[in-house]
C-alpha cells in the first residue's frame, strides 16, 4: 500500500499533506520552510507516518512551478527512497475544480494534490540524464534573454528622446553579446557530453534543425513520453470546437511546453523550404485547401515526430525512410 504525499510549494515555504491509497488516512497536513531543514523534517515526518500505517512505499506529488520545486526534488532523490512525480499545474487545477472546492489556500492545495495522487496514481517522473539539467538551465536562460531583447526592441520604437534611445540601444547590444555567449556555452556543453553530442548530431541531420534548436529539443523533450504524448506536451495537438450543429475552427491547444513549441516554429519554416519530407507534406496540405498556418502547425508536429524517431532509433535522418513511421 502506498502513502501519497502532496506538496504545494512556494519560494520560502511549502505545505504538505498525506493520504493513504485505501483512504484510511486523509489530509494530515504540515507546513515547513522551503530549505534543507524543512525537507529533512518532511522526510522524517513522512517516514514515521509510513511506518505507523505500515505503508510499503511513499509517492510524492509536487507541481511544476518554474523552478521552486527542483531543489527539494533533487534533495529528496538523493536523501530518500520516495517516488516523485512532478505534476502539470493545469491538471491539478482542473482536478481541484472538479471536486467543487471553494476554499483556496496552501494546506487545501496540498491536500488536493495528495488526493489527486491517490486517485490517478501517476507514474514517477524519472531523473534527467546527465547533463540535461545544466543544458535546460542554459537554453531557458537563452529564451529569457531573447524575450528581454525583443521587449527592448519594441520599447525602442516608442522612444523619442535621443538620450534614452541611446541607452536602450546599449541595452540591446548588451543582450546581443549575452545571447552570443550563452549560445557558445550551449554548444560547448553539448560537445562536452558524448551522449548529448551524439544526439545533437542526429538532430542536426534533419534539414531545418540547427545546433541551438537541437539543444532546446534535447533539454525539453520528455523521454518518458511517446510521440503522440510529446505532441500534446508541446501544445501542438489540434483542439476541435464542436457542439451539436456548431462546428468551430480547429486550433492548437497550446496547453503544454511553450519553449518546445516556440523552438520548432522557425526550424519548421526552414524545413518547409529545405527538408524534402516536410516540404512534400506541406504542399500536400496546401493542395487540399488547408490554410497556410494550419499546414505549418501540422508540419511542426511532423518535424517533432521525425526528431523523436531519430533519437529513439539512433539513426541519422533519411528522407527515403521517414522516422515518423518508426515511432511507436
Amino acid at each position: 500500500m502506498k502513502l501519497y504525499v502532496g506538496i504545494d510549494i512556494a519560494k520560502h515555504d511549502f505545505a504538505s499533506a498525506l493520504e493513504l491509497a485505501d483512504g484510511s488516512l486523509k489530509h494530515s497536513t504540515k507546513k515547513l520552510g522551503n530549505n534543507t531543514r524543512g525537507w529533512n523534517t518532511l522526510k522524517s515526518w513522512v517516514s514515521r507516518e509510513k511506518s505507523a500505517y505500515q505503508a510499503d512505499r511513499v509517492h510524492l506529488g509536487i507541481e511544476s512551478t518554474g523552478g521552486y520545486e527542483m531543489p527539494m526534488v533533487e534533495w529528496l532523490r538523493e536523501h530518500s527512497d520516495f517516488e516523485i512525480t512532478i505534476l502539470n499545474p493545469i491538471q491539478v487545477k482542473r482536478f481541484i475544480q472538479s471536486q467543487l472546492i471553494r476554499t483556496k489556500n496552501d494546506p487545501v492545495d496540498a491536500r488536493m494534490i495528495a488526493h489527486y495522487m491517490a486517485v490517478h496514481q501517476p507514474d514517477p517522473t524519472p531523473a534527467p540524464p546527465e547533463g540535461i539539467k545544466e543544458l535546460k538551465e542554459l537554453t531557458r536562460h537563452l529564451d529569457h534573454l531573447v524575450r528581454k531583447r525583443a521587449d527592448e526592441k519594441t520599447y525602442l520604437e516608442t522612444v523619442r528622446d535621443p538620450g534614452i534611445k541611446s541607452l536602450v540601444k546599449q541595452m540591446i547590444t548588451s543582450y546581443d553579446q549575452q545571447i552570443r555567449t550563452v549560445k557558445q556555452k550551449i554548444n560547448d556543453h553539448l560537445d562536452q557530453h558524448p551522449d548529448l553530442k551524439k544526439n545533437k548530431d542526429l538532430l542536426m541531420s534533419i534539414p531545418g534543425i540547427g545546433a541551438i534548436t537541437a539543444g532546446i529539443l534535447l533539454s525539453e523533450i520528455n523521454e518518458s513520453l511517446d510521440a503522440k504524448q510529446q505532441v500534446a506536451h508541446a501544445g501542438l495537438a489540434p483542439r476541435e470546437r464542436q457542439s451539436g450543429m456548431f462546428r468551430g475552427k480547429s486550433q492548437l491547444c497550446k496547453t503544454g511546453n511553450r519553449r518546445l513549441r516556440t523552438a520548432l516554429f522557425l526550424p519548421t519554416l526552414a524545413a518547409i523550404r529545405f527538408n524534402p519530407v516536410i516540404r512534400r507534406f506541406y504542399l500536400k496540405l496546401i493542395s487540399k485547401g488547408k490554410p497556410k498556418m494550419v499546414a505549418v502547425a501540422a508540419c511542426m508536429r511532423k518535424l517533432l515526430h521525425i526528431a523523436i524517431g531519430v533519437l529513439k532509433n539512433q539513426i541519422n535522418f533519411d528522407p527515403d525512410h521517414e522516422q515518423l513511421s518508426l515511432v511507436s
